[in-house]
């Protein structure tokens, strides 16, 4: 893997950093906003889900952006709209303004992570492609990492929240001046049929002029025979586009569904619903779900080329259910019910015993009278960041960026990011009134049941793609489907050669499809592996 590979990677991934920082800083922003402009819960949500609302608004017709102006000018125009959205919310004079400063600031989001990834998977090589597409979800972790900290610095500093999102627009400035000194992307390029300058940029990319050379031949052969589609082949049978956005929607459900990104977006709302009752004392606690999220992606990185996609993504969504279930044993509805001298104007309880103690109580005082339940509640929420900052956070984004064809690929992941952010906005909507109906314990079980289902999906449609070229995956997935997976799957499951139990199934291994076979004898039962 040559320096410029990896080089190019960082300032692309670097985009994650205004990506995970825009939607982290929320968190710590609005219990100052809620105060300052008398917000309801309804308009909490909306301010929340605005930038919601931008992004799905950027991707339905960002994929076509990304196909047209090429992934580096997408990048390098979005950090400009970057810029200009931290600008509007840093000196908004009202609350009409702030949400459209939010929806401006949305469209960048929306666009951000599906031209980074896409850049970075077509610049990479297949053996390094898993950990350089997965330092974008390390920079998303270190964004919102660096939110939480910001929030704690301003969170008692009046008007604090007009210096949280102001901030992003340093961010943004430095990194569209580095995206000015990174190559196109060489698909791209051949693509827009120019061979001779993809040719150098191959070269400057890879370790030596042989690979660049064979890489260009195969890039031209397999691009040429690609069939030119449009939006409305997407759907259809069509090198088995349906069957990709299967896989493509239901991660992007499953993302939303397992209520993380909803529960960073109201983090400090919800460690006080377990007991951290001070602005700061909640505020303080969301860094240490952002270091432990930054922890868990590095992690990641590390395992995602070696472990698999599939394995990642069904020990998260296990870790998560367990996480999820255990944290709602230990925060049963509360006895004490929540009255006019007992809770804040949000309707969160306060203190049981003695408000006025937990509002002037410093952090330190608050931090040592938790109870137990408290804290192990606070572990179970780290293991949750933890766990799906090893599965659907970076391996959702891998594997959109190597399931779609190069000709329809920004298409394609925009198409699936649209529909990302719509859940998104759905659940981040509707989390403050369903959390204020149910109880934090229900909204726990609620989430740890949805993950329960998503293990389904993933034991049963998500395919294996380590190891394998963007033209191997592609070749592969154009025979696939839902139906055949599992007959696949259940005809390896039940015999072998010898008409034994087979020990295992790996759905993307090499070798050419075969038609699923019923076990009836030695010589008609073998079936060979996917891919």
């Amino acid at each position: 893997m040559s320096y410029s590979t990896v080089a190019a990677s960082l300032v692309a991934a670097s985009g994650g950093i205004l990506f995970g920082y825009d939607m982290g800083i929320i968190s710590g922003a609005l219990l100052q906003l809620r105060e300052e402009f008398k917000l309801s819960y309804l308009m909490q949500e909306v301010i929340v889900s605005s930038l919601l609302f931008g992004a799905i608004i950027s991707s339905l017709f960002g994929g076509t952006v990304i196909d047209v102006l090429g992934r580096k000018f997408t990048m390098i125009g979005n950090c400009l709209v970057f810029a200009i959205g931290a600008l509007i919310l840093s000196f908004t004079p009202s609350v009409t303004v702030l949400v459209f400063g939010r929806v401006f600031l949305g469209l960048a989001v929306g666009l951000s992570v599906v031209a980074e990834c896409a850049y970075i998977t077509e610049i990479s090589n297949p053996e390094h492609r898993g950990k350089l597409v997965s330092l974008t979800e390390v920079a998303i972790a270190l964004g919102f990492l660096m939110a939480y900290f910001i929030n704690y610095l301003f969170i008692l500093i009046p008007h604090g929240w007009r210096f949280m999102f102001g901030i992003s627009a340093i961010f943004a400035f430095g990194q569209g001046f580095a995206l000015l000194f990174v190559p196109k992307s060489p698909r791209f390029l051949i693509i827009k049929n120019k061979p001779i300058e993809a040719l150098q940029v191959l070269r400057r990319l890879r370790s030596d002029e042989d690979s660049a050379n064979q890489e260009l031949s195969s890039l031209k052969h397999h691009l040429s025979s690609e069939q030119n589609l449009g939006w409305k082949e997407l759907c259809s049978q069509k090198n088995n586009l349906c069957y990709r956005l299967v896989i493509g929607l239901g991660l992007a459900f499953l993302q939303q569904a397992s209520g993380l990104p909803t529960i960073l977006y109201y983090a400090p709302v919800v460690l006080k619903q377990i007991g951290f009752y001070s602005n700061q004392s909640a505020t303080l606690a969301t860094i240490g779900a952002g270091v432990t999220k930054m922890i868990a992606v590095c992690i990641s990185l590390c395992a995602v080329d070696r472990i698999g996609r599939k394995k990642l993504l069904t020990i998260g969504t296990v870790l998560m259910a367990l996480c999820l279930f255990f944290a709602s044993a230990l925060n049963r509805p509360s006895s004490v019910p929540c009255q006019e001298d007992n809770c804040d104007n949000y309707g969160e309880i306060i203190n049981s015993t003695d408000n006025e103690y937990v509002s002037n109580a410093t952090t330190e005082q608050v931090s040592a009278s938790l109870p137990v339940s408290t804290c192990l509640s606070l572990v179970c929420m780290l293991c949750y960041v933890a766990a799906y900052s090893i599965s659907y956070g970076p391996v959702t984004w891998l594997l959109l960026s190597e399931i779609f064809p190069s000709s329809v690929k920004g298409r394609s992941i925009a198409l699936v990011v649209a529909a990302n952010w719509t859940f998104n906005l759905v659940f981040s909507f509707t989390f403050l009134d369903y959390l204020e109906r149910t109880g934090i314990m229900w909204t726990f079980i609620t989430y740890g049941i949805a993950c329960s289902i998503g293990l389904l999906f993933v034991l049963t449609v998500v395919p294996e793609t380590k190891g394998r070229t963007l033209e191997e995956i592609d070749n592969a997935l154009n025979k696939l489907s839902v139906l055949r997976e599992l007959k696949l799957r259940c005809a390896s499951s039940v015999c072998t050669d010898s008409g034994s139990p087979r020990a295992s199934y790996e759905p993307l291994s090499q070798g050419p499809l075969p038609e699923p076979a019923l076990c009836t004898s030695s010589a008609d039962s073998h079936t060979e592996s996917a891919i």
